[in-house]
């Protein structure tokens, strides 16, 4: 088994309590099994399920999603790949944002898939310099599946997430930026979204 999702838990530890221009988030559910056998079964089970981002919509409460291929046209498959675009709209904050598929990490027991923000494909003219989203192109969100004997954890992981202060249009994109990345850290929004998003991928409000 290797380390990495505790390697990212552990970053993301290490920001929260060191940094005063960087940010930091970690959600988490986690789910008991009977024996080995049935969590592997669901493990492979939720693994496809964490790589068809439409039916992410089933597990949010606030946002949606939509995948585009690196052309930035709606795919007609169901599951993600690296270079892939999602557009996530979060209900009521004005407008969407986008990031990109910039990693897959995937062994028996881990499966990560890293998203990035960036900017909008779907734009006539896209500017790849431009970040389409509330965070800077630095930050990460890593969707982090992990299966340990007879329980499997699910982890939503963000790393480096700052306010995007430069690459908007206007001084309301700008403070809907800010609003809508500090004001969901400070008040638990965004950690309660991500919690229930992980408690969805993994039924347990179900299994209860």
């Amino acid at each position: 088994m290797t380390r990495k999702i505790e390697s990212l838990l552990e970053q993301a530890a290490l920001i929260a309590n060191s940094s005063d221009d960087e940010m930091s988030s970690a959600a988490s559910a986690k789910r008991n099994f009977s024996n080995a056998s049935e969590a592997e079964n669901f493990f492979v089970k939720f693994k496809e399920k964490l790589f068809r981002i439409r039916k992410w919509n089933a597990l949010s409460g606030l946002s949606s999603y939509e995948l585009f291929d690196a052309n930035g046209i709606i795919c007609k498959r169901e599951t993600a790949i690296v270079g892939d675009f999602i557009r996530i709209t979060l209900h009521g904050s004005g407008k969407s944002d986008w990031v990109k598929v910039a990693n897959i990490d995937e062994n028996s027991d881990e499966v990560i898939l890293t998203a990035q923000p960036t900017f909008n494909p779907t734009e006539d003219e896209p500017d790849a310099g431009v970040t389409s989203h509330f965070f800077t192109a630095e930050s990460t969100n890593n969707f982090c599946l992990q299966k340990t004997g007879e329980t499997i954890n699910f982890y939503v992981v963000g790393l480096h997430e700052k306010s995007n202060k430069h690459d908007t249009n206007n001084i309301i994109e700008t403070v809907r930026n800010v609003a809508t990345a500090n004001l969901g850290h400070y008040l638990g929004i965004q950690k309660g979204e991500w919690t229930t998003f992980c408690e969805n991928l993994l039924e347990v409000k179900s299994e209860k």
